[in-house]
């Protein structure tokens, strides 16, 4: 698209003109370029120059007048104009593109330091510099060539307009509504603040009763990679890695640098393809033949031994030929002399080049799970500066291009030199630093995919049973400018949390009048996306559709529902003290607080830090949605992505789960979470022996208590398990996962005799526990998402050097705290220490594999430009010019000027 400029511009009335005392235009250098040629196309390509009288070129000395004015501390209220350009300066209108319709681009050429200037924003800088150093030493000007930084910082520094340099260029309108009204208006302006994570527990809803199959599946890619994922078996690891993410490829050998720090050992790459190896290997009692197959004579041998006949008659078994000796032993009892062996290969594109490696699980490393060193990054930013000082500079574009065709995987060069090997490392610091910025521009986009619709029921209000009203939703940050209430109106009694919930499901979450509740469920006015609502006085509840979603791309990771995945937040961060509807943290276990008897740091230490407290949380995806939410930017509602699911929390191996500790609603708040307590339950204190101790306070073992009475709306095939989850929490929540494991989800089509898909071991030494009773979800943001959990991670080999050095630090030396990232990845931190970001929705995931590569080249070839225009005019030429300027120094200047350097 083309910076259009508008005519509008014209010099207002008594301009006060501002002059340059001094330049380092040359009109020498200026494009020749400049007759309309039509070529055979019909296409042209010239530069035409703008006199000053134009409104282009007004536009242009209005905006940096003004500018300058400001920077230069003048006086308020005159209308300051550019008399001229610098001397050897010229303005041009770049036409390219059909006769009839070219492109537009206004370009300032001139400088013997800067081939173009292609905005007002970009010059201003520059011509700050010729107003105010009368040296013009180079390294004192601030614009984006001179001093090698990026536009955005500069402009964002100078407070000039917020549009790209490249579109300021088009100046629309008259210089008040252009410049000065933009700067006015934002100033008052506060930054917005975030909006908060959303994060509230909900009933999951029920699905609708269907009269017939299923016409909804779940993509075979998503079952394959989830019970890829979770299983394990002797000499086969899980499959973790899958299409299309960016993972980190061992390079064997690595790309050595001058010192063993420096060497680059992985390379960010895309999962392009991947298959099953299967191989039978000998096992090891048992020798392979000279031809590579398995010695089976001793099965032969054992046939003939077991044959009936060979008992009863050698010589007619002799006689009877080979069909007693020789014949394969189908049903013999002896082990068999192989096994067979199954691993994974990758297909491997490596990123930067046009590559590819093929690597097993033990060569991949996903992609949060690494990151250059600083030795490497450093390493890196010095010979990629010195490559580009060096390479000819007629054939820079060419090497540009060339940088794909570089192998990873070629072997080191050979020479008679020590150091003939890192030949290979310096070309290799430019495809290594585009690949890690295309990798990093991939984990900034996101996309939910495989829609599918939905149909769950919603009762209607006030049929839920009757329970506590303390509200259950909680942003995980409380807003610093919200007063506390002052005096809440009591809540009414049909007021539940369900009520709540399913009140916000059916009428958009505005709360049932009356509630009184002071901070609802769902911030109104917020709805979920869904259609086909029944009538709201249906006493029958109501059937919602709504739409959902199976898969979600996040950042460079695949994410399924129906798996585990981290959250940025810790435990004690939700809920810290429990709800009516949220356990308390799990305290530390027996065993654990026996072991730090012995420890002095950790025998002073709060109980609660050593259990599930400031340990990570992870959640079990079942559902991926949009809601209708307030826009924040306006009048309006916005779509949001939210997830829910159960959510866990890590506690010890050991850990023993208590009937009290589901409970917290009930209890005393001293004691939460422990493993053993003995709360209060109902505000009354169990029966005591003589004023003692108390006495019998569990059912005794010998005769235990009496089951409840059957529910009579409970259907008879679900009665046993109905009454068994009201016993104990555990078979309660055996109970209702069994019930409801595949609730929303049993309206896809699963595989024949597909079992749901279980959770993953958890961290050694540890195991995971739902925070939620039974039946229960937690609703959250996206944003609050960390990303995958991988499962013995730490055991991977190429994670082994990683993990031992983190544990080589105390934590008097800080290990934890410079360590964090390393244990977010199994939660044993939160996971907000080592966490995807994404922040833009893509399309597709081939728009976002695009975009990344298209904008991580740009960025590449923006500092190719930079570097080519710098020693396009060295340093020597200045001198030179600086010497015919002593014979006849220009006012403003002195005859001491020094040659100037480049940065």
């Amino acid at each position: 698209m083309s910076r259009r400029y508008a005519g509008t511009h014209t010099l207002p009335a008594n301009p006060t003109w501002i002059e340059f005392p001094r330049s380092d235009g040359d009109a020498s250098i200026l494009p020749k370029n400049t007759k309309q040629v039509i070529d055979s196309d019909g296409q042209v390509n010239f530069m035409r120059p703008v006199p000053l009288d134009e409104a282009l070129a007004i536009g242009w000395r209005m905006s940096v007048g003004a500018q300058l004015a400001i920077r230069m501390g003048l006086p308020e209220g005159p209308s300051y104009v550019l008399k001229s350009f610098p001397e050897g300066y010229q303005l041009y209108d770049h036409n390219k593109g059909p006769v009839k319709a070219p492109r537009h681009d206004p370009y300032l050429c001139g400088s013997i330091h800067v081939n173009r200037f292609r905005s007002t924003n970009e010059f201003i800088p520059h011509a700050l510099w010729l107003m105010q150093d009368a040296t013009l030493d180079r390294s004192n000007c601030a614009c984006k060539y001179c001093a090698k930084v990026p536009q955005r910082i500069i402009s964002d520094n100078m407070g000039l307009s917020g549009m790209s340099a490249r579109r300021s260029a088009s100046i629309a309108g008259a210089l008040p509504s252009s410049v000065k009204s933009q700067r006015v208006r934002r100033e008052p302006r506060q930054p917005r603040a975030p909006p908060k994570p959303y994060a509230a527990v909900r009933r999951a809803p029920k699905p609708a009763r269907a009269l017939v199959g299923p016409d909804q599946y779940i993509p075979p890619e998503k079952d394959l990679d989830i019970r890829a994922a979770l299983y394990s078996a002797e000499d086969h690891r899980p499959r973790w890695f899958r299409k299309g993410e960016v993972v980190w490829c061992l390079l064997e050998p690595p790309i050595r640098g001058q010192r063993p720090e420096e060497d680059i050992h992985l390379w960010p790459g895309l999962v392009d393809d991947l298959h099953i190896k299967t191989q039978a290997v000998a096992s090891p009692e048992n020798s392979m033949q000279e031809d590579g197959d398995a010695d089976m004579d001793h099965l032969y041998r054992e046939a003939a031994d077991d044959d009936p006949g060979a008992e009863d008659s050698p010589r007619d078994a002799a006689a009877a030929g080979p069909s007693t000796s020789t014949t394969p032993p189908l049903e013999a009892q002896a082990k068999l002399p192989w096994k067979v062996k199954q691993w994974y290969v990758y297909k491997i594109k490596l990123l930067g080049t046009s590559q590819h490696a093929f690597v097993t699980d033990e060569q991949v490393l996903p992609y949060l799970a690494h990151a250059p060193s600083d030795h490497i990054l450093e390493r890196a930013r010095e010979e990629l500066d010195e490559f580009l000082q060096t390479v000819p500079i007629d054939q820079m574009d060419r090497e540009l291009g060339l940088m794909s065709t570089f192998d990873p995987l070629e072997p080191e060069p050979q020479g008679e030199e020590p150091g003939s090997y890192y030949a290979k490392y310096q070309r290799a610091v430019a495809p290594f630093t585009l690949a890690i910025q295309i990798a990093s521009n991939l984990s900034h986009y996101w996309l939910p995919t495989d829609e599918w619709e939905c149909k769950f029921v919603v009762p209607p209000a006030g049929s839920a049973a009757p329970g506590p009203s303390r509200p259950s939703s909680s942003h995980v940050t409380p807003p610093p400018s919200q007063p506390p209430p002052t005096q809440p109106p009591p809540p009414s009694q049909g007021a539940t949390l369900h009520s709540l919930i399913t009140q916000s499901l059916s009428q958009n979450a505005i709360p049932p009048p009356g509630s009184g509740t002071t901070r609802p469920m769902v911030e109104p006015p917020e709805s979920i996306s869904a259609h086909g609502r029944l009538p709201r006085s249906s006493t029958l509840g109501q059937t919602v559709i709504q739409t959902r979603f199976q898969g979600l791309w996040w950042g460079t990771e695949r994410i399924w529902t129906d798996e585990l995945v981290r959250l940025k937040i810790a435990r004690c961060q939700f809920a810290p003290k429990g709800t009516d509807v949220i356990y308390p943290p799990a305290g530390p276990s027996h065993s654990t607080l026996e072991s730090m008897k012995d420890n002095p740091e950790a025998a002073h230490a709060d109980p609660q830090r050593l259990g599930s407290s400031e340990k990570g949380l992870f959640m079990k995806i079942e559902g991926l949605f949009l809601v209708d939410v307030p826009n924040p930017d306006g009048p309006g509602m916005i779509k949001e992505c939210r997830a829910s699911g159960m959510v866990y929390e890590l506690v010890d191996d050991d850990w023993e789960e208590v009937v009290e500790a589901n409970k917290p609603a009930e209890m005393n708040v001293a004691g939460k979470g422990k493993g053993k307590v003995t709360g209060v339950l109902n505000g009354t204190s169990p029966p005591r022996a003589n004023g003692g101790l108390t006495f019998m306070s569990q059912p005794s073992p010998l005769k235990p208590a009496p089951l409840p009475n059957p529910d009579p709306t409970v259907p008879v095939r679900e009665t046993a398990s109905a009454i068994l989850s009201q016993t104990s929490p555990e078979a309660a929540a055996a109970a209702s996962h069994a019930r409801n494991a595949r609730d929303l989800n049993a309206q896809l089509s699963h595989p024949v005799l597909s079992t749901p898909y279980p959770l993953p071991p958890a961290s050694q030494g540890f195991k995971f526990r739902p925070i939620l009773p039974p039946d229960h979800e937690v609703v959250v943001s996206l944003s609050l998402i960390s990303g995958r959990y991988y499962p013995g991670l730490f055991r991977h080999p190429l994670m082994a050097p990683t993990v031992e050095h983190a544990l080589s630090f105390s934590t008097g030396d800080g290990g934890l705290y410079q360590h964090r990232h390393v244990w977010a990845m199994e939660g044993l931190l939160p996971g907000i220490h080592q966490s995807m970001e994404p922040r833009q929705w893509r399309k597709s995931r081939m728009i976002m594999l695009q975009e990344a590569d298209k904008e991580a080249r740009d960025r590449f070839r923006d500092r190719w430009e930079e570097t080519k225009m710098a020693r396009l005019h060295p340093p020597q030429a200045e001198q030179e010019q600086g010497q015919e300027q002593e014979q006849q120094p220009p006012v403003g200047t002195s005859n001491g000027d020094m040659a100037m350097e480049v940065d």
